[in-house]
């Protein structure tokens, strides 16, 4: 799933439930909005894919997308701290380029 998609389908979901459980959603609502989540993600992705929108920069965001949200779950960040992090990590795809975040990180303690 490349980034814009997986922003996509975490707002929708974010959406749909604030919307429709403002007060809380039980496991059985939760594991709902995670169909959800997953059937919008897979036709959002499928209809970029038709349009011809997927380059292979988006796939390699996708990849490292992939790679920050499963450090973030295994650590136990909250959902809202990922989500967060995500929509960073876009405006960061946007703005700065590989061979500059390559270097950053080239020069940090990490």
């Amino acid at each position: 799933m490349d980034g814009q998609t997986m922003l996509f389908s975490v707002k929708c979901r974010v959406d749909l439930h604030r919307k429709h459980f403002p007060n809380g959603a039980t496991s059985a609502e939760i594991k709902l909005l995670d169909d959800v989540q997953e059937v919008i993600s897979w036709a959002y992705q499928a209809g970029r894919e038709a349009e011809g929108v997927v380059s292979p920069q988006d796939s390699s965001n996708n990849a490292s997308l992939g790679y920050v949200i499963m450090a973030a779950e295994r650590v136990g960040l909250k959902q809202v701290q990922i989500y967060q992090m995500v929509q960073w990590l876009h405006r960061l795809f946007d703005e700065i380029t590989l061979e500059e975040a390559a270097e950053h990180y080239m020069q940090s303690d990490y």
